[in-house]
């Protein structure tokens, strides 16, 4: 599939229609989520036929890409069930093959579930400092073959030490600079849309 059409089918999912603040509850755009896995696949061979969970799945963009670019089996798991709800019809629209699971991302226990690899938008750690770093541990806990995910650009340098020094990574690669649009969601935003400069990193878990 090429990137131009995988844009397209994402473009036409439906996003959050009541975000939750304290989620942090942003939609991840097809610009972004098209391009994240368009990489992992094409660049590193990470999605088709793996077996691939999206952390903090919301609406299932993320999810619905590796699907659509031949991933064996997806798991889409959020705290959310309003989020999992619209996932789960983005999922029926598109005629994928989702599974959907509602937990809390620090209280994951996959047994005897073999995740290759795990793709994630999670919290940037704006209203709950460490959600960033609370989602990337337990990623590169259960993933196999590799961590994408996607942090602020001005957290590059904690980002990195804590994959590498903390949480055992045995790489940690900024693939590329993105920009995301983040729109007026909550009534604390006082613009239309701000860009928000992020990193989309590839790691490497150590072998298990």
């Amino acid at each position: 599939m090429k990137l131009k059409q995988l844009e397209s089918f994402l473009g036409d999912l439906e996003q959050f229609s009541n975000p939750k603040v304290e989620l942090e509850q942003y939609p991840t755009g097809p610009h972004i989520a098209s391009r994240m896995l368009y990489t992992a696949e094409n660049s590193f061979g990470d999605v088709s036929n793996k077996v691939v969970a999206d952390f903090g799945c919301g609406c299932g963009t993320l999810g619905a890409a590796a699907a659509l670019l031949g991933a064996e089996q997806v798991l889409g798991i959020d705290v959310d069930a309003e989020s999992l709800e619209i996932a789960s019809l983005n999922a029926e629209e598109l005629e994928l093959d989702i599974n959907f699971v509602q937990c809390d991302i620090r209280n994951l226990e996959l047994r005897g579930q073999i995740v290759d690899t795990v793709i994630m938008n999670p919290p940037f750690g704006t209203r709950k400092k460490g959600a960033d770093m609370d989602f990337l541990a337990v990623a590169l806990q259960v993933a196999s073959h590799a961590v994408y995910s996607l942090h602020k650009t001005s957290t590059r340098d904690h980002v990195k030490r804590a994959a590498l020094r903390d949480f055992g990574a045995v790489s940690a690669e900024v693939l590329s600079e993105l920009r995301f649009d983040v729109p007026q969601l909550y009534k604390f935003h006082k613009k239309k849309e701000v860009d928000i400069a992020v990193d989309l990193w590839r790691f490497v878990p150590k072998q298990k």
